[in-house]
């Protein structure tokens, strides 16, 4: 079996997930704390499945390498990553609706 690969949030990544969760908190305290739990399942997922994203396909050389994956029931919600050699690193947590190149460079 091959071995997990730790995930690395960066301070940015962690600081959208909250602001997202005060986000939907307004409209529904429920679906704020379901979004919470679907985004660290699949933050978590990826120690597991790291290739499961999608290469981020986009002409910015800062972003080479990025891959995405939606958040698990929020398909507006889209986690950026960095496969290492030996981490997963999460870099961004974004809405649909975002600059993706702008807001991904944004670390």
């Amino acid at each position: 079996m091959a071995k997990l690969k730790p995930i690395i949030r960066r301070p940015k990544a962690s600081e959208d997930v909250e602001s997202h969760a005060m986000y939907i908190a307004d409209g529904s305290m429920d679906a704020a704390l379901r979004f919470l739990e679907r985004a660290e399942q699949t933050i978590k997922g990826l120690a597991l499945f790291p290739q499961s994203g999608s290469p981020f396909v986009n002409s910015v050389p800062d972003l080479a390498g990025m891959r995405t994956k939606l958040v698990k029931d929020f398909p507006n919600h889209v986690v950026f990553y960095v496969e290492r050699e030996d981490s997963i690193e999460i870099v961004r947590v974004l809405r649909g609706g975002q600059d993706m190149n702008t807001e991904a460079t944004k670390i």
